[in-house]
């Protein structure tokens, strides 16, 4: 049993990418089709090891140890981020402190976010009070001997802190031994209530895998900027780039194992890791530097040093360049930067490639470009960066922008009996033939075209119709490659109209026909036919006598009866019947097992006994991505080249939410010496993920009885690894004795998902608990290619099947909608994810979290605002309000919760954005016990709402109550016992109350807003222009800001700026 599961298990991995955890091989790249073994964490993948809690009082977790996973007892138990003292050693600079990891050591989970949660590894802290200089270099070897992947993480976080903030992070892969980094010296962190009188930074070093590793750990102060390049672009590198452009080279910036952690000179706020390079060479040409391949958000600074009378080193900022997409195509720019960099003479320049993120390691395309600087200084063109080349003027170009020998129909020169036409096939930028090619006319031919041959790249035969001297089909009249190369076809063949043909401008000859009945391809008719005169589309027979003329008008009026008497039946047909529904295609398929013991992995060709055609499928979009929600399909043809025997074939399809493969039929039967049959594949994308060169595997089976191969499927429908028993393995043992071969492949996917808002969850890092919770559901922090971002997640645990396949869609109709909004008052909505049951919605994540948080003092975050960000606060919420209500909008749950806080300072370009508008109703649809009526929520909800009466009208109510709100900073209605007392209240046209401290102005809107009859109420265009006046009357109320205190502000702007980073690291990639 043993051997007979390895066998399988080497089989099912052939095709396809398996981590070591997997049971009963791949379904495709690390998706397990049997689940995962003992010790693994069962998420499908099955590539790390299962964790545990130890708070739950279970003392074991499990570490990595090649192919298994081993569990280990030594777990350090720690009631906060860090360990007890006991278990971390003190440590001082300039000392070297030897210590060997191995199954013996400890294991705990570090500050620094891994994947694999628990590590072996050691704890260390550092003194940092008598430490005054600019850093700290950390310098770590390993012994030669060992393998193992080893990490360091340093915080300046402090015990009593909330968690420990990733200050650093460098690591050892396999076949490095020694690495330094650079730490600076930062103001410890503390927690609110500390008393502040520690300051340590605290290190841990540890292994990703159970490996025997010794390791010597030296700590030193260093004053003044210093870091050695890692990477030195020279003359003779950049002269090799410019003799051929098309020539590239990829660098790898390493930043998590070379970067150095710094507030880097050109952003000097925020901590990033930095990966040093120079750059020195002298020429006509600029070098481009370009990390868009990796979509990560990165930066490129140029520095220079600078040196003081008492030899301190500094650096200052001559240049940076943002890897953030701007414009209006910003969302469909990758991340990254292109970096353009001119030589200069004699001259190192210092760069650096800079990343927040801790483990970034990056692969940039370096290669020259624009040579000669595109001859701008002539006005014949001007350097694209982004582009990679020049931009030349009309008649310039090349890769230069020279003038060009041939332009537009036109030789520029004098003498071109030795050049050909620039832009042809084989001929270069300066009218010149390719080694290996002959000038002919001005075109440049291969040898075998000049024979009457096909080289290669060549199209068709040389003067054939349509034909250029050189084999290729003269584009420039219409004329392209036919499907079966050697011939030339118009693009005006099959467009139903007979078309006058030119070749290189000049009259060629008619269409005899188009599409038409004897019509070939070409529009030519068919040997022995002729045009006919009474279907200019159609060819009939050139000699016809009368007896058949007859004999076809007698057939054809036959041949019109059965048509009637079909196009009958047909209709009978229809009225019995329901027409096939599309949507059959955007189901999954039946799952059979993919049974391979004694198959052999045979391509189709004539050997193997089949042929598909075609094996690659891209569905129509070969230079186009496919759209998602889109339903493709290809068609392919089955041919059974078997003397005597069934060909049984089956689709094995991925059940895979993302995507859906469907092929009709699944499980195809093909007879001996039969025609080819046709099969179609359809592909339907759930959300935008990688799919291109996926595989679909596919069995092959050859017998003489088409019942066994009938038994062999049904044996192996709804049948898994884990189904599959003996009692079904003694029955295929039967039904094998009558199989003359079995054979096994793959499908390969040859297209790309197109970008959308339909986000792939596997892209998601998601923080593992909520960071606020509500009627509607769960929002997480998480991070989006390298964005901080918002997940909500509804509550619909409630829900039948019915109700939440309804309620889904409503969502991904709003999602639709709300992709479609761009206003600078309106959060950014990223994208959301519907192709699993949790529908979660996506986006950007703010810092400053809800003005809710703001406003009552039993908040957290409580803080007295200051009068005018107040009014601005209200202006910036009417504009987002005038958005949607102009885009037929209706908010349906305006409150401080929703209203998104961008920032605190009243001279900002935006202090609000709005968010949630329109999920209230999903609330209310899952809130089945709800006895309150309407929509949103009680208190800020207007009085005809209670009557399910929904109007712009109802979004300004809570607009004047959320105002309310915010000028007082205290709950509304907090006296009142209960919603019902609340609701009589409001129905009877009472409102909360005000007292002498309000402006006037912002009084008198307020109770415009809240008026009983919703046709009394303004727009929020009415109230844009009221909010001007309100502003510039801020001014004579500064006795409202008497207890307002900047330092709390900014205090509260750090504490949540420190708690997202922490959050992220929490969840940044391993």
């Amino acid at each position: 049993m043993t051997l007979y599961t390895l066998f399988l298990f080497i089989y099912f991995c052939y095709s396809f990418e398996c981590s070591p955890g997997c049971i009963g091989g791949c379904e495709a790249d690390n998706t397990c089709r049997g689940g995962c073994s003992e010790n693994y964490f069962n998420d499908t993948s099955c590539l790390y090891c299962k964790w545990t809690d130890v708070t739950d009082d279970i003392n074991e977790a499990f570490i990595p140890n090649g192919t298994s996973c081993m569990k280990t007892t030594n777990i350090i138990v720690k009631s906060t981020w860090l360990p007890e003292q006991k278990d971390i050693e003190n440590i001082t600079t300039e000392k070297i402190v030897t210590f060997t990891i191995n199954e013996n050591s400890n294991a705990d989970s570090s500050f620094c976010y891994y994947r694999q949660k628990y590590r072996l590894g050691k704890w260390f802290r550092l003194d940092m009070k008598d430490i005054h200089t600019d850093a700290l270099s950390i310098s770590i070897t390993k012994n030669p001997e060992s393998s193992a992947f080893l990490s360091i993480d340093v915080t300046n976080s402090q015990r009593d802190a909330y968690t420990g903030n990733c200050l650093a992070h460098s690591s050892l892969n396999e076949t490095r031994f020694e690495a330094s980094m650079l730490v600076p010296v930062l103001n410890p962190i503390y927690s609110a209530d500390s008393k502040r009188d520690e300051n340590f930074y605290y290190i841990f070093v540890n292994v990703k895998e159970f490996k025997v590793v010794t390791v010597s750990l030296t700590i030193k102060t260093i004053n003044g900027k210093t870091g050695v390049s890692k990477f030195n672009l020279t003359q003779e590198v950049a002269d090799s780039l410019a003799k051929d452009l098309s020539k590239k080279m990829y660098v790898h910036f390493s930043l998590e194992q070379d970067g150095i952690i710094c507030y880097p000179v050109c952003i000097p706020n925020i901590i990033m890791k930095v990966f040093l390079f120079e750059v020195e060479f002298d020429g006509d040409y600029s070098i481009l530097i370009d990390t868009r391949g990796a979509d990560r958000v990165n930066y490129v600074q140029e520095f220079e040093y600078v040196v003081n009378g008492s030899g301190y080193k500094s650096s200052k900022c001559l240049n940076i360049w943002s890897g953030k997409p701007h414009g209006v195509f910003a969302d469909e720019e990758p991340n990254g930067v292109s970096v353009r960099i001119e030589g200069k003479a004699n001259t190192k320049r210092y760069f650096g490639l800079m990343s927040e993120e801790q483990r970034a390691n990056l692969n940039a395309e370096v290669r020259a470009i624009c040579p000669k600087n595109c001859n701008s200084a002539s006005g014949n063109g001007n350097c694209l960066p982004q582009e990679k080349k020049c931009l030349c003027e009309n008649s310039f170009g090349g890769d230069d922008c020279h003038k060009l020998c041939y332009y537009n129909g036109n030789w520029q020169v004098n003498d071109y009996s030795s050049l050909c036409y620039f832009n042809t096939s084989h001929c270069d930028q300066f009218c010149k033939c390719e080694p290996g090619y002959t000038l002919v006319n001005n075109y440049c031919v291969s040898n075998e075209c000049k024979n009457g041959n096909l080289g290669s790249g060549d199209e068709c035969i040389q003067n054939s119709e349509g034909c250029l001297t050189n084999c290729m089909c003269d584009s420039s009249s219409g004329w392209k490659m036919s499907k079966k190369k050697r011939k030339c076809v118009n693009v005006l063949c099959g467009n139903g109209i007979i078309d006058d043909l030119y070749m290189k401008g000049k009259f060629l000859r008619k269409e005899d026909c188009d599409n038409g009945t004897n019509c070939n391809s070409f529009c030519q008719c068919l040997d022995g036919h002729i045009p006919d005169p009474n279907d200019p589309m159609s060819c009939i027979n050139n000699n016809i006598s009368g007896g058949a003329i007859a004999g076809i008008v007698i057939g054809g009026t036959v041949g019109l009866i059965l048509i009637l008497i079909f196009f009958i039946v047909l209709l009978i047909f229809v009225l019995r019947y329901k027409k096939v529904d599309i949507n059959i295609y955007k189901i999954q398929q039946p799952t059979y097992y993919y049974y391979i013991r004694g198959s052999t992995n045979a391509p189709p060709s004539k050997t193997a006994r089949y042929m598909i055609d075609p094996i690659d499928l891209d569905y129509g979009n070969d230079t186009t991505a496919t759209a998602i929600m889109d339903t493709r399909f290809e068609r392919m043809e089955v041919n059974n080249y078997s003397r005597n025997k069934w060909l049984m074939i089956i689709f094995h399809t991925p059940n895979n939410p993302k995507y859906v493969f469907y092929f009709e039929p699944q499980v195809l039967f093909i007879r001996p010496h039969s025609t080819p049959k046709l099969l179609t594949s359809y592909m339907t994308l759930h959300c935008t993920t990688k799919i291109r060169d996926m595989k679909i595997p596919y069995t092959i089976w050859f017998s003489k009885s088409k019942s066994t191969l009938e038994s062999i499927a049904s044996l192996l429908k709804d049948k898994s690894f884990e189904t599959w028993t003996p009692e079904d393995q003694v029955q295929m043992d039967k039904l094998c004795k009558n199989v003359r071969r079995h054979c096994h492949y793959h499908i390969t996917i040859k297209t790309d998902a197109a970008s959308s808002t339909h986000i792939d969850m596997d892209e998601l890092n998601m923080s593992e608990k909520p960071i606020a919770e509500g009627a509607m559901g769960k929002v997480y922090i998480g991070s989006y290619r390298s964005v901080p971002v918002a997940v909500k997640q509804f509550r619909w645990e409630s829900l039948s099947d019915e109700e939440m396949t309804e309620l889904k869609q409503e969502v991904i109709a709003e999602c639709e909608i709300m992709s479609k909004l761009r206003n600078p008052f309106i959060a950014n909505y990223m994208g959301s994810v519907t192709y699993i049951p949790q529908v979660s919605m996506i986006i950007q994540f703010f810092v400053l979290g809800s003005l809710g948080e703001y406003l009552r003092k039993d908040k957290e975050d409580y803080v007295k605002l200051p009068y005018k960000l107040k009014v601005r606060m209200l202006f910036d919420t009417a504009r987002g309000m005038q958005f949607l209500h102009e885009n037929r909008i209706m908010h349906l749950d305006l409150k401080p919760d929703n209203l998104l806080v961008n920032s605190l300072y009243t001279d900002s370009a935006c202090c609000i954005k709005i968010t949630d508008f329109g999920t209230s109703r999903f609330t209310k649809k899952n809130n089945k016990n709800s006895e309150d009526k309407g929509l949103g929520t009680p208190i800020y909800a207007a009085p005809e709402t209670y009557h399910d009466e929904y109007t712009n009208a109802g979004d300004v109510y809570s607009y004047a109550i959320s105002a309310w709100e915010l000028f007082y900073q205290e709950e509304p209605y907090k006296e009142f016992k209960s919603l019902f007392e609340i609701k009589d209240y409001v129905e009877s046209g009472k409102r909360l109350g005000f007292d002498t401290s309000i402006p006037m102005l912002l009084k008198g809107l307020i109770q415009d807003c809240w008026k009983q009859n919703i046709g009394e109420r303004p727009s929020f265009e009415q109230i844009c222009k009221r909010l001007v006046k309100l502003d510039e009357d801020a001014i004579n109320h500064l006795e409202l800001d008497n207890d307002v205190s900047d330092g709390r502000i900014e205090e509260i702007i750090n504490n949540r700026t420190q708690r997202m980073q922490d959050q992220l690291n929490e969840i940044s990639h391993d």
